[in-house]
């Protein structure tokens, strides 16, 4: 499934104007890239780890992101069925980015709240029923916005 996105991806690409955006958690141990259009598309999500840590996602390809420092402070939080691989950093508590449930090989899940976005000519926000994910997944509601 990823490749066939992926290959998508590849077929768009300059169609869209992309930039990097650089990232980091609070504390500034984990400093990172992702790379997306210059319009964006953030998804809010009302699941329970969402919700509560205020995490704003821009979805990415592994092509699209680049982990620059801090692997020694970021540390992997598992519920449920344990396929999200959640990671915080362990110094300030922020979760920059995560390993989707949705996609949880080849994508990022970034934290738009971690990035600058000085470089976005605009933000549209989409609403996503995660406390209802199965059902919200079944019926198509979760789109790959990058």
């Amino acid at each position: 499934m990823s490749e066939d996105i992926n290959n998508i991806y590849s077929e768009i690409d300059y169609k869209i104007e992309r930039v990097w955006y650089s990232g980091k958690c609070h504390c500034g141990g984990v400093i990172f890239e992702a790379s997306a259009s210059r319009n964006l598309t953030i998804t809010l999500c009302n699941c329970d780890i969402c919700f509560m840590s205020g995490h704003q996602e821009l979805m990415v390809t592994e092509e699209r992101f680049k982990l620059h420092r801090g692997q020694e402070y970021l540390k992997p939080y598992r519920f449920g069925n344990k396929i999200a691989d959640h990671t915080f950093c362990v110094v300030c508590g922020i979760m920059p980015f995560y390993r989707p449930r949705s996609h949880p090989t080849g994508f990022f899940s970034v934290n738009a709240r971690c990035l600058d976005l000085s470089l976005a000519l605009s933000k549209e926000y989409v609403n996503f029923d995660g406390k209802n994910w199965e059902k919200s997944i079944a019926e198509g509601k979760h789109k790959l916005t990058e």
